[in-house]
Formats: structure tokens, sequence, C-alpha cells
């Protein structure tokens, strides 16, 4: 069964419920939880991409600088402040991976979680056991 099958399956067994409140506190708490659990990968992705990025660099490595606050869209809801890291120079410059400069949404998770695996931010066989 695909994903989009059970989306109508759980569609359909909700439609037939009597319990409506119940429904969609359900629902508001799960969609809650997956966006803290989606913005603790995507903030863990972007740190191990600078760490990447520096590790890379040969010379004069810029510093850190902190994070920056951005608001990004998911399917599972706004998170208002995904903390993006910063390096004091350079931080313009450089092509980001994970999330485009001024990317403001993100599709799917299913869909991005290759992404990470493809960039070496998660190994192959840990992405299917840690969701």
């Amino acid at each position: 069964m695909n994903i989009a099958q059970r989306e109508q399956q759980i569609i359909r067994i909700q439609s037939q419920s009597s319990y409506a409140s119940i429904n969609e506190a359900l629902e508001a708490t799960l969609r809650l939880e997956a966006s803290q659990v989606t913005q603790k990968i995507i903030e863990a992705a972007l740190d191990e991409e600078v760490q990447a990025y520096l590790s890379q660099l040969q010379g004069t490595r810029p510093r850190r600088s902190g994070y920056y606050q951005r608001v990004l869209d998911t399917q599972y809801g706004r998170i208002p402040q995904l903390s993006v890291p910063k390096l004091r120079k350079g931080n313009a410059d450089r092509e980001w991976q994970i999330l485009e400069r001024y990317q403001r949404a993100l599709g799917s998770l299913l869909d991005f979680l290759p992404r990470l695996v493809r960039h070496g931010f998660i190994a192959s066989g840990s992405a299917r056991s840690s969701l």
C-alpha cells in the first residue's frame, strides 16, 4: 500500500468515526510532533553540512557565527524558527546542499531523506531504522 492509499484509508476511517473532536485533537498533536521531529532532523543535517564544508577548506577557515532563524513550511506544518547555522565570512557565497538560500518550503520528508543519504549526512541503513 502506498502513501496516497494509506492517507485515503485514514480519511475514510476518520469520516466514519463518531469521535470527530478526538480525531481533530489527535491529528493536531501528530502534526505538531511530526513538525518538531522534522525541525530537529533538518537542523542536525544543516549543522553536519557546515561541519563538512569547514573540514574541506584549506588554510584559514571561516569561523562559525551562531545561527539565524527562518520560517520553513513542510508537509507537517510551518516551522516558525528553524535554526540555520552561519559563518562569519563567506556564508552568502557558499552553496547549500540541503536547503537552498531562499527556500521557504520543503516537500515531503520521504522525498527529502534520499537527498540526505546521497550527500552522506545519513547512512543509508540508518535512514530506515531511525524513522
